[in-house]
């Protein structure tokens, strides 16, 4: 198991130092970084759907141990939350003050590693600390996937600094099981009238478009209303 090797995060997650310390990740790295990512997308199913800068500042809507072991994260989905936000303000739509949430679930199965750990700025050592209430989702390193073990660090963030506001989550399990319930949210929110923007957004993300962001997902409707592609929805 790597994440037990060393507690050096230069050597376990170097693709994540620079948001932990002053240093610069070498190109040579993020080559040999974007090769073992191009190998393992094949085996982490939906998860290629999140990682990979797609999850970028979701909300952490719940982060918990579960059957003792376990770990379950509850994001709230930036980019169907993004594209709500864009539909509703060209839309003029009245949704109401509350908070939307799109909820996806994620969640480890046959845990070996769990730790949430605190990063020293000068040496790069890893220090566990306990599992605590955090608020955002910023970015993930796959550190290895090899037969039924997959092992991530996850960089995560606080509104309280510790002193820096980040804390880094290492994770060791079989497998990441991943449910999508933002579809259900969807129909909270917005009923059946906007089921083809939804289904044209949903389309174009699995085609991995990138939308985690709000211009993108304005063009995005903009481009629906101008193709009108309601013809790909008929059942």
């Amino acid at each position: 198991m790597k994440i037990e090797e060393t507690n050096k995060i230069q050597k376990l997650a170097p693709i994540l130092v620079e948001h932990f310390m002053d240093w610069e990740v070498a190109k040579s790295e993020w080559d040999l970084y974007r090769e073992k990512i191009e190998k393992y997308k094949q085996y982490i199913g939906l998860a290629q759907k999140y990682f990979f800068y797609n999850s970028h500042d979701s909300d952490i809507l719940s982060l918990k141990k579960i059957n003792k072991n376990d770990l379950q994260f509850i994001l709230n989905d930036i980019s169907t939350l993004e594209f709500a936000y864009a539909l509703i303000n060209k839309k003029g739509l009245d949704i109401g003050e509350c908070k939307l949430e799109f909820p996806i679930e994620i969640t480890s199965k046959g845990t070996k590693h769990l730790s949430l750990n605190t990063v020293d700025e000068n040496s790069g050592d890893i220090h566990p600390c306990k599992l605590r209430k955090l608020n955002e989702y910023l970015y993930e390193e796959i550190i290895t996937r090899e037969e039924n073990k997959i092992e991530i660090a996850f960089d995560l963030w606080s509104n309280k600094k510790n002193p820096a506001n980040r804390y880094l989550l290492l994770l060791s399990c079989m497998q990441l099981h991943i449910e999508e319930k933002q579809s259900v949210a969807w129909q909270k929110y917005f009923g059946d009238v906007y089921d083809d923007y939804y289904k044209y957004f949903t389309m174009k993300r699995d085609q991995g478009v990138f939308l985690s962001d709000y211009s993108l997902c304005e063009k995005l409707i903009d481009e629906y209303e101008t193709l009108k592609p309601s013809v790909y929805f008929k059942s």
